[in-house]
């Protein structure tokens, strides 16, 4: 009985683990997806038929745990799948008693009809619906297939708990750390406190688009006399005044084009297959917006605030990543050293 009780728990961990880490290399989009989570608790229950435990003259088996399990992560028309394919394992394949099954099923569609009305937000509380479930399984079986004595329902009960917590703690715990790596990852390319992609992300985007464009506009943004903002208030108010700079500046991003942070108070904007004209125009329109707003530094309190902009502008061949963003850092330093408030660029000859 140990050996087929922690067999059992092996199988279930080891079953978890490895189609995350498969999936996790071939395709983390799908991991949080019904069909992944369908397919991973099927194929458990599959082989938990394989591994039947052996105990005070009855068998059993907890294919029913990685089902259960399926309720919290899956919808009703992948765990009705799943419920049929583990039924022809279980009758045709392995040949275990369809009645058996049938107070399963019956069970189980009655937890399917109430899962709107279920939160499963922790570990304790879905143990808790396993070991409601065990008792009510046990009783079905006692009562229409054959006599169990209380010792044996007992057993299956506690065994089937002991399974359901070790597994549903395995799977949180990979849960958690697959959403820390996730996260890790979007952060090399995202910047933290606006969600625009980052220097990095900037960087790839124009090395993916001055080769793939016929022309490629470069907006370098620059909130003026900001650490004066900062000074004067608090790092608390810039991170939120940099915040509502991202989402005016969001809402003027042509079809097709791109914003980000760069550092601190300076964001780009990259536009491909933009004329020079609507360009130019483009950043007129930015900074008089800005210009016009209000930016809330408190609930009560608002302040004015202006860029300075810099265009760089690839329009041939042989105008280069470097030489469009020096262009347009140059112009920048250019409209700061000029007033401020404005938008600098090296005219363009069509």
């Amino acid at each position: 009985m140990l050996i087929d009780f922690v067999l059992n728990i092996s199988l279930t961990i080891s079953g978890i683990y490895l189609f995350h880490r498969l999936q996790y290399t071939e395709d983390r989009r799908l991991i949080d997806s019904g069909i992944f989570q369908a397919l991973l608790m099927t194929t458990l229950a599959v082989l938990l038929l394989m591994v039947p435990i052996h105990v005070s003259g009855i068998t059993f088996s907890l294919y029913f745990i990685p089902l259960i399990i399926l309720v919290k992560y899956s919808v009703p028309y992948y765990m009705l799948g799943s419920l049929v394919v583990v039924y022809l394992f279980h009758h045709l394949i392995f040949g275990y008693g369809w009645q058996v099954y049938v107070i399963f099923s019956v069970l189980y569609i009655v937890v399917m009809a109430i899962l709107p009305f279920l939160k499963f937000e922790k570990l304790r509380t879905l143990t808790s619906a396993c070991i409601v479930f065990s008792i009510l399984y046990v009783l079905g079986i006692n009562l229409l297939i054959s006599d169990l004595t209380l010792w044996q329902m007992l057993i299956f009960i506690g065994t089937s708990t002991t399974v359901m917590f070790f597994a549903m703690m395995m799977y949180e715990d990979i849960n958690a750390i697959l959403k820390l790596l996730k996260r890790y990852e979007e952060d090399e390319y995202k910047d933290y406190l606006t969600q625009l992609g980052n220097i990095k992300s900037f960087d790839e985007e124009v090395n993916l688009l001055i080769d793939e464009s016929e022309t490629l506009s470069l907006l370098l943004i620059d909130i003026d006399n900001f650490k004066v903002v900062n000074d004067t208030h608090s790092y608390v108010s810039g991170d939120a005044l940099i915040r509502q700079m991202a989402n005016l500046l969001d809402n003027h991003v042509p079809g097709g084009g791109s914003l980000f942070r760069n550092s601190g108070e300076e964001f780009a904007m990259v536009i491909p297959n933009l004329s020079f004209d609507k360009t130019v125009r483009l950043g007129e329109a930015i900074r008089n917006s800005v210009e016009q707003a209000r930016f809330h530094i408190s609930e009560e309190e608002t302040i004015s605030l202006t860029v300075s902009i810099g265009v760089g502008y690839k329009d041939e061949a042989d105008v280069t990543k470097g030489r469009m963003f020096t262009d347009a850092d140059d112009m920048l330093h250019a409209a700061k050293k000029q007033g401020q408030n404005r938008v600098m660029f090296i005219p363009y000859l069509s």
